[in-house]
Formats: C-alpha cells, structure tokens, sequence
C-alpha cells in the first residue's frame, strides 16, 4: 500500500505541474479561440487526474486540507467545463442528468465538510476545522449559483460564458493554492499568509475584469 501511495503522489505532483502550465498557458492564450481551447483540455483532464489521486492520498494520510481542496477545486474546474456543453439553457435546453448528479455528489460533500467542520471545532481542532467550513460554504454557494444557471434563470445571455470564465479560473487559484501550500515549507519559504492568500489577490482581480469585460459585452 505504501508503494502504491508513493506512485500516487508522484502522479499527484505531475499532474498538478501539468495543470499549472496548461491553465497558465490557458489564461494567456484566452483570446485565440483554437490554442486556448487546447490549452485548456490539458488542463481539465490533468486537473481531473489530480483530484482522483489527491482523493485517496488525503483520505490515506488523513489530509483534511488536500481532501477539502481538490473536491473544491475540481467542482469549479467540472462545472465550468460542463457550462460549454450547456449554452441553451434559457431556451429548449435541459440540464442531463451528469448536471444534476454532480450537484447533489459535491453538494452532499459541502454539506459533509460543514458537518466535520462543526466536530472538529468542538474537538477543539480550531484550524483544520476552520478550513473545512470555509470550503464547505464556498462550495456550497457554488452549487446554489450553478443550480440557478441549470435552472434557467441566469440574467446575462453569456451566462454559459461568464460560468467558464469564472469556475476555470476559480479552480486555478484552488490549485495554485494547494501547490503553494504544500511545498512553502520545503521550497518556496514565504509568510504563511502570502501562501494562502497570494493566489487568491493575484488572480481575483483578472477574474472580476474578464467577468465585467463579457458582462458588457453580453455576448
């Protein structure tokens, strides 16, 4: 078992390189149509690789962090993959029945790291277990704002766009993220809260332009 976790994680930490490069080159590239699209299905399935193995290492180690988020991140990554399969909602379009599973999986999920949040906050586990609720909150607003783009009831007609746009991006800051946190300590050596906090100010801002830029737009 120790040899097969041990493989694991160096598929982890490759697959995670090649998610890094790939959604870099995606963002950079998100004007030519044809490049970024290839960009970004190496990056969507590297990230899904990522969460399977991160999946199992954190339940073996018992890494509430890595397992908080990869489900998370990859929710982000999946459901903004799936909004490009999804651009006639709010005319004879009907979600398929993947839509609505991965809403109830990664929503039972949320409201599992809300209820081991509360546990470990009682147990007097303060940090874990603030990290827990955190993501089970974000996470749970995310399944409330998909639910109500399946539903129909999206405002923007690019809404299938702006869910793109903001979920990849949403996932890569969860990844850039997780790469920084668990190799601070053994490479990088910045302040805790330039770790946690970096990739989130860094990456916000681009997030909240493009969104504005397509809102505009309204194409």
């Amino acid at each position: 078992m120790e040899n097969f976790i041990r493989y694991s994680i160096f598929v982890h930490v490759l697959a995670g390189c090649v998610a890094l490069i790939s959604g870099l080159v995606s963002i950079i590239l998100r004007n030519n149509v044809k490049r970024h699209k290839k960009a970004g299905i190496v990056y969507f399935y590297a990230m899904t690789v990522v969460f399977i193995t991160a999946t199992y290492v954190s339940v073996y180690k018992n890494n509430i962090f890595l397992l908080c988020v990869s489900f998370f991140t990859y929710y982000a990554c999946l459901t903004a993959y799936r909004a490009l399969k999804l651009k006639r909602l709010h005319l004879d379009q009907r979600p398929g029945i993947i839509d609505w599973g991965i809403e109830v999986f990664f929503g039972l999920m949320h409201v599992g790291f809300l209820a081991f949040a509360i546990l470990l906050l009682k147990k007097g586990h303060t940090e874990v277990g603030i990290v827990s609720m955190v993501f089970g909150v974000i996470g749970l607003r995310g399944n409330y704002v998909t639910i109500h783009r399946l539903r129909g009831k999206s405002k923007h007609k690019n809404y299938w766009l702006l869910a793109h746009i903001g979920g990849m991006l949403g996932s890569y800051i969860g990844a850039f993220t997780a790469f920084f946190v668990n190799n601070n300590a053994r490479w990088i050596h910045l302040p805790e809260i330039i770790v946690w906090l970096g990739p989130t100010v860094f990456i916000t801002p681009l997030i909240i332009f493009e969104l504005r830029k397509y809102k505009k737009a309204g194409v």
